[in-house]
């Protein structure tokens, strides 16, 4: 059989190269995207798992087409598929929240390709093997500065302040949160009154620019007098 785009042979390296760079493509504006967004799962997660999809996908068509004469009455990628669903849920262990921000994404999409990838060794197929890791590591180092380079990091944060009713309004609060436009994208506000304390406490999640001064929002904050705590997480 041959590629449509190549006019190779299917199981030539230069066909499994070029469906891989195409599925990296893929994978790089979709993530681009989502990362413009400022989405959990972003540019290096979606090409890492658009490159170890596609690597299993040539895994599965070459291993009939290697396997058959040897083994007729019997299913070698049978096996292998079961390895893809478990070692999914072991990526998923590396997935955890702090705070409002999810981590560890970028780790279980590598998890899980490099399982691929081990599949694609074992049954043989070296130079697949060999083109699959080397655009992994291509995509978890070069890309990574592409990202930070192409969008602007922001992390979800929960900016808490408490202070005395009677002399500080949330208001006052927010105005000064709202100095810092360029760096602080707020979210979502909440306000809640201890009356019998006579304290008000404002909970801002909100988007925070990595390169901002947090010690400059605090002190401005502080500014305002009569703030009783202030806590960033």
């Amino acid at each position: 059989m041959m590629d449509n785009i190549t006019g190779l042979e299917l199981l030539s390296p230069v066909t499994a190269l070029v469906r891989m760079l195409f599925a990296l493509a893929a994978g790089f504006l979709v993530g681009f995207e989502r990362e413009r967004q400022y989405q959990p799962a972003g540019l290096r997660t979606h090409m890492v798992l658009a490159l170890g999809a596609c690597t299993i996908m040539i895994l599965s068509l070459y291993i009939p087409a290697t396997f058959i004469d040897q083994f007729a009455n019997s299913d070698p990628a049978r096996l292998s598929a079961q390895v893809i669903s478990g070692i999914g849920f072991l990526g998923a262990g590396a997935i955890f929240k702090y705070g409002f921000s999810i981590r560890g994404l970028t780790t279980a999409a590598t998890i899980w390709t490099t399982s691929g990838i081990g599949l694609v060794f074992g049954a043989g197929y070296y130079m697949l093997g060999v083109i699959s890791t080397v655009l992994l590591v291509i995509v978890l180092q070069v890309f990574e500065r592409i990202e930070n380079w192409l969008v602007e990091q922001r992390k979800i944060r929960i900016l808490q302040v408490t202070f005395y009713s009677a002399e500080i309004t949330p208001k006052q609060v927010m105005n000064v949160v709202k100095m810092f436009k360029d760096d602080i994208e707020v979210r979502q506000v909440s306000i809640t009154e201890d009356v019998e304390n006579k304290t008000t406490d404002i909970e801002i999640n909100c988007r925070i620019d990595e390169d901002i001064s947090i010690r400059q929002l605090f002190n401005s904050i502080k500014e305002l007098g009569s703030i009783k705590t202030l806590r960033i997480d």
